[in-house]
């Protein structure tokens, strides 16, 4: 009689040890619309993609050992996804389609459901094709269980650019190799100027090199 009282208590016991969020979680729940629509950054109307409307998606936020789930609807023509970069998620909600799920079908919504096992900032954003150079991105806020500073109010900053070009024609300009847009940011370097700065010798060492010299920045954005 002993044993049979004994035995299942220690299990429970290891397996609130081991899940502590089981003690305390919350489940924090939010909907996600994937759709088309046109913004205006520059003076120009142009397509993108938006979630919940607006470029950049909604912030999503979470206290450490709570439980996500998120259901993302695809209101798009071709199939979506959401990676969510840096969180520790099981494998199949990992958002890589192919990889680790299958891709969110045009018309269908797909649930998401997590243990939150982290804190801090981080960011979520789709893996299909270019969709997230045409906006489907955003901010994932997750607070520590235990605060570690008093504050008045948080505001999370999203850095990011727009560039009125098709994200198609990007990449094949930059698969071509060319130096057009360190040309159309004025910040491509002509023999002429190497002659005239002393840096003729800097100029055909770089030349030797089988990509731009701008590389680490070699888009032309219309806005940031």
């Amino acid at each position: 009689m002993i044993k049979k009282i004994v035995l299942p208590w220690t299990f429970c016991c290891t397996l609130l040890f081991t899940f502590p969020h089981l003690l305390s979680a919350e489940t924090v729940e939010y909907d996600l619309t994937i759709a088309r629509e046109k913004v205006n950054f520059t003076g120009e109307v142009r397509p993108a993609i938006t979630i919940n409307g607006g470029i950049p998606g909604p912030v999503i936020e979470f206290t450490e050992g709570d439980d996500a789930v998120l259901r993302v609807r695809n209101e798009l023509d071709v199939p979506t996804s959401i990676h969510w970069h840096g969180l520790l998620v099981p494998p199949g909600m990992d958002g890589v389609p192919f990889v680790s799920f299958p891709p969110i079908e045009p018309g269908t919504t797909f649930t998401y459901r997590f243990p939150i096992r982290q804190s801090g900032t981080y960011w979520y954003h789709s893996h299909s094709g270019l969709q997230e150079q045409k906006g489907l991105y955003g901010a994932i806020v997750i607070h520590p269980r235990k605060a570690l500073h008093r504050v008045d109010r948080d505001v999370p900053v999203v850095l990011s650019d727009w560039s009125d070009e098709s994200t198609h024609e990007i990449a094949r300009t930059l698969r071509r190799g060319s130096e057009y847009y360190s040309i159309k940011k004025g910040s491509a370097i002509s023999l002429l100027e190497g002659a005239k700065y002393g840096l003729l010798g800097d100029y055909f060492q770089r030349e030797l090199v089988r990509m731009p010299e701008m590389d680490i920045s070699d888009v032309y954005y219309d806005r940031f």
